[in-house]
C-alpha cells in the first residue's frame, strides 16, 4: 500500500485522522482502486490502533469508496460508471443553476477577481508543469468559490460527498493530461459568462464542462481495465 501520510491535524481523532488518510489516499489516486487494504499495515503505518481503522473503513464502506468482503478483506472500490453518471446528472443542475444565480445578482465583482486569481495559478501549474495535484485542487476550488458566493456552501458539501467516483476519474484525467488546457478555456468562458451575466450561454457550457472526460472514458478503460467496475 501507498499512501501520503501527514501529521495529526490539532485536536483530531485517532479515528478523524485515520479516516482522512485514507479517504485522501483513495481520493489523490495513492490507493488504487481495486486495491487490497491491510488493517494491520494501516496500523503500523499510522500509528494508531486497529480500531479507528476499522471504524475509518466503515464510514468509507457507506461512502462506496471501500468494498467489505466477509473472510476475504477489504478492497478499495473500483470506480463505478453509473455513480459517476449520477454524481454528472446532480453537478449539471446545480450548477447550472447556480450560475443563473450569479447572474441574475447586480454585482459579482468580487466573485470574478476571486475567479480570476485561481485560473490564474491553474494556468501557472500548466504552464510549467507543477504539480498536478494542485491543479485539481484548484479546479475543485473554482467552483466551490462559486458556491459559497451563493451561500450555497453546504449544497456544494453535499455535491462533493456523492461524486468521490466522479472526481477520481477526473483526477485521472489530469493525470493523463489530456484535458487541461481545455478545463482552462471553459474556466475561462464561465468567468466571461458570469461577467456579461450571458444566461443563455450557461446549460451548453456546464454541460460541456462536465463531459470533459467522456471522450476519453474508453481510452481509460483500456489503458487501466482493472480500475473500473464492470
Amino acid at each position: 500500500m501507498d499512501f501520503k501520510i501527514t501529521e495529526k491535524i490539532k485536536g483530531e481523532s485517532s479515528k478523524q485522522y485515520t479516516y482522512r488518510i485514507l479517504k485522501d489516499s483513495i481520493m489523490n489516486l495513492s490507493l488504487k482502486p481495486g486495491e487490497a487494504l491491510s488493517e494491520i499495515e494501516i496500523s503500523q503505518a499510522l500509528n494508531v490502533s486497529r480500531t479507528p481503522v476499522r471504524e475509518a473503513i466503515v464510514k468509507l464502506k457507506e461512502e462506496k469508496l471501500i468494498n467489505v468482503f466477509p473472510q476475504k478483506g477489504s478492497l478499495v472500490s473500483k470506480m463505478n460508471l453509473k455513480l459517476i453518471e449520477e454524481a454528472v446528472f446532480l453537478r449539471e443542475i446545480c450548477d447550472k443553476e447556480i450560475l443563473k444565480m450569479v447572474c441574475s445578482r447586480k454585482n459579482n465583482d468580487s466573485l470574478i477577481k476571486e475567479l480570476r486569481k485561481n485560473l490564474e495559478y491553474q494556468k501557472i501549474i500548466v504552464e510549467f508543469e507543477e504539480d498536478i495535484y494542485e491543479f485539481f485542487r484548484l479546479d475543485n476550488k473554482f467552483h466551490e468559490i462559486i458556491y459559497e458566493f451563493c451561500n450555497k456552501l453546504n449544497i456544494w458539501k453535499a455535491i462533493k460527498k456523492l461524486s468521490t467516483h466522479y472526481d477520481r476519474l477526473r483526477l485521472f484525467d489530469v493525470i493523463e493530461k489530456k484535458n487541461l488546457r481545455d478545463i482552462l478555456v471553459q474556466h475561462e468562458k464561465i468567468i466571461d459568462i458570469l461577467e456579461k451575466n450571458s444566461f443563455e450561454s450557461i446549460d451548453d457550457m456546464v454541460t460541456e464542462h462536465l463531459f470533459n472526460f467522456k471522450e476519453m472514458l474508453g481510452i481509460f478503460i483500456e489503458k487501466c481495465p482493472n480500475y473500473f467496475e464492470k
